[in-house]
């Protein structure tokens, strides 16, 4: 295609006046220089307006312009412009819809497969989405106008069908296999980045043979015809197959990039499968795609062009993984669109021999140890809200208020972590609890930390109104505003293919681990004041004051999560012992609870005493007692004081310490400093 000069005239031919009858005459015609000739630019089409009538022309100009390896490199982004145009037209021509297709091609293969090694390939997220988007328009335009489909290029093979309702009764599978007479030497698969020796075949039905050599299928399920728009309605579906994912820039992918010791990519190739005129959403059967993959794990996702601002980016809602054998994946997903397998490469091999026996210990050790602190804390909400001694007090209820978060906390753990995976929405739902419920969970531990500052640090402690309603607002509600703000700003990213929590990354960072190391160094520091001035009370026993001390430790230790410092070692490339001593420390936390400000408690068993008594049929039960007396010796109060028998007398709160608010009497005697 050229373009001549524009302005210059090609002929010129002069009209000569005559007199009547013939009163004009044209002289001969004059040719002239055209001017030199220029070739035409991928800038000068993009301006041409594509019509039916030059659609062929223009898409022909594309698919040469971009298989010209002499030239300089095409700019995709005004390749992805002419492509628009072209589909714009609204052309169904197969021959259109041909030069379009090795368009694209030549564009994949002029980019090349990015490996976790390379520089980010130079393609616009935008620009590959918009290709995407022109190739599926132009394929539905000739399915419409011709009613069948088959085009082979080096990297992208299309199929797509007209079929009579009874002929899709028993499904339909649309499978990519390798060609037998073609063969590699040294290797059982096509080249690696392209689809050479491949083909795709239609099966009519949802079963495909064992010995066909599958590279990767997509099948509809037989009620498919249900969600036809009439029963006569032909059933027009067409299936893609990408040889990589140059075409799916990911931004997620690439934020992945270099973090730990992994990297994420797109394992193999990119599938596409589409019915028109028929919406595939929220299906009751599943479509099942299947793709031939090396390796043993893996993430069934779909590309989700409404993410990234309109962009799109793999997302797994809506798909899960339903079968690894053979060197096979089959994912089950109830929508439609561009399917792929994701694997992380490098770091810690997925099928490393010494690496499942440990997952499978850490996940039975975190599922047992959550069970066991659902009895523990249930059993001591029971009590703490039945017995009516027990459930007074701020720091009795700011006790309650902590068992109640972290006991749902682990309810909607072993419920929903393993069991929501792979169903969209709920997945979502669950994640996002776990987010809000862990968040909620630490701030009452500062809550209760705040409080044990003041009532244990502070002789004298003020009492500020409505404390439990603020305390409320702050705990229940500060984790909800961090919560909708993840949300807002990532909820693609609150599910993944293994289990329903925030994925790895910058969300999780930010908007979990990142409040989280807030309220411990809080936490951390209030510990550090409060175990201060326990160290400076003297009591009359040293082996009850050791043991106090301890417990109160142990105790405080317990109820601000200091188990979660283990949780920021156990991040990523942990060793085992971290994430062991973690999952431990976290999942039995309940179970401590329990054991520390109940079933320790002598003003626990004291309240529960007749109780006792009443189900042991009557027969008196002896708890021992101890003291809650606190030696405290003041020498300003002992020279303040006249007589020998005087005394003076404070009353303050350490409930804090050990979530009680008993009133302590401290009594100084000028001649007796051992009470």
């Amino acid at each position: 295609m050229t373009l001549n000069e524009a302005g210059e005239p090609v002929a010129v031919r002069n009209c000569s006046k005559l007199e009547a009858p013939l009163y004009f005459r044209w002289e001969e015609q004059e040719t002239r220089g055209c001017g030199d000739k220029k070739e035409v630019s991928l800038e000068n089409v993009v301006k041409v307006e594509v019509s039916k009538g030059n659609a062929v022309e223009v898409a022909e100009f594309l698919a040469n312009r971009t298989s010209d390896s002499s030239k300089e490199t095409a700019d995709v982004a005004i390749v992805a412009s002419i492509l628009e145009n072209i589909v714009k037209a609204g052309s169904g021509d197969k021959e259109v819809t041909e030069l379009v297709l090795e368009t694209v091609s030549n564009v994949i293969m002029s980019v090349g497969p990015e490996t976790p090694d390379s520089e980010p390939t130079q393609i616009e997220a935008g620009t590959s989405s918009a290709i995407v988007k022109s190739v599926e328009t132009q394929i539905s335009l000739t399915l419409q106008q011709e009613g069948k489909v088959s085009i082979r290029q080096d990297s992208i093979h299309v199929e797509a069908v007209s079929l009579e309702p009874n002929l899709t009764g028993n499904g339909l599978s649309f499978v990519s296999v390798k060609q037998s007479n073609v063969t590699y030497p040294g290797q059982g698969s096509p080249q690696e980045g392209t689809l050479a020796g491949t083909e795709v075949e239609t099966l009519n039905s949802s079963v495909i043979p064992r010995d066909l050599d599958v590279l990767a299928s997509a099948r509809l399920p037989g009620n498919i015809i249900n969600l036809l728009p009439s029963p006569n309605a032909q059933l027009k579906a067409s299936f893609l197959i990408y040889a990589g994912d140059t075409l799916f820039q990911s931004a997620s992918i690439r934020e992945h990039r270099g973090e730990g010791n992994s990297t994420r990519k797109v394992a193999g190739s990119v599938v596409s499968l589409t019915v028109e005129n028929v919406e595939l959403v929220n299906l009751t059967e599943p479509v099942v795609i299947e793709f031939k993959e090396e390796s043993s794990e893996g993430q069934c996702v779909s590309w989700d062009f409404e993410l990234e601002d309109g962009v799109g980016d793999w997302t797994t809602d809506g798909c899960a993984l339903a079968e690894v054998t053979n060197k096979t994946i089959v994912c089950n997903c109830f929508h439609a669109t561009n399917f792929a397998i994701l694997v992380d490469v490098k770091g810690q091999a997925p099928d490393d021999k010494d690496d499942t026996p440990a997952k499978r210990a850490l996940d039975v050790i975190s599922q047992v140890g959550a069970a066991l602190s659902i009895i523990a804390l249930a059993i001591t909400l029971i009590i703490y809200l039945a017995i009516r001694k027990l459930r007074r007090g701020k720091s009795r209820q700011i006790f309650i208020n902590f068992c109640f978060s972290l006991i749902m906390l682990y309810i909607v753990f072993v419920a929903g972590v393993d069991n929501a995976k792979g169903s969209g929405g709920g997945c979502v739902f669950v994640a996002a609890l776990l987010h809000y419920l862990t968040l909620s969970t630490m701030m009452w531990m500062a809550v209760e930390a705040r409080n044990m500052y003041v009532s244990t640090v502070k002789v004298f402690p003020e009492d500020a109104p409505r404390y439990m309603l603020k305390a409320c607002l702050i705990a229940w509600g500060s984790p909800l505003i961090v919560l909708i703000i993840t949300l807002a700003a990532a909820s693609h990213h609150f599910a993944n293919e293994h289990y329903c929590f925030l994925e790895p990354g910058l969300v999780l960072y930010l908007g979990l681990l990142a409040p989280i190391g807030l309220i411990l160094l809080h936490n951390i520091i209030t510990f550090i004041l409060v175990m201060r001035s326990l160290l400076k009370v003297k009591e009359a026993s040293r082996s009850q004051q050791i043991s106090k001390r301890l417990q109160n430790a142990v105790a405080i230790s317990t109820l601000m999560g200091l188990t979660w410092c283990f949780g920021f070692l156990a991040i990523e490339e942990a060793t085992f012992t971290f994430q062991l001593i973690f999952c431990l420390a976290n999942s039995l936390q309940g179970v401590v609870v329990f054991i520390m400000f109940c079933a320790r408690r002598e003003e626990v068993r004291d309240a529960f005493a007749p109780y006792m008594k009443r189900i042991c049929c009557g027969r008196e039960l002896h708890l021992p007692k101890r003291s809650y007396d606190v030696a405290l010796v003041s020498s300003t109060a002992s020279q303040s004081i006249s007589s020998p028998s005087s005394s003076v007398v404070t009353k303050f709160d350490v409930s804090a310490s050990d979530f009680q608010e008993s009133v302590v009497v401290l009594k100084y005697k000028t001649y007796d400093q051992d009470i």
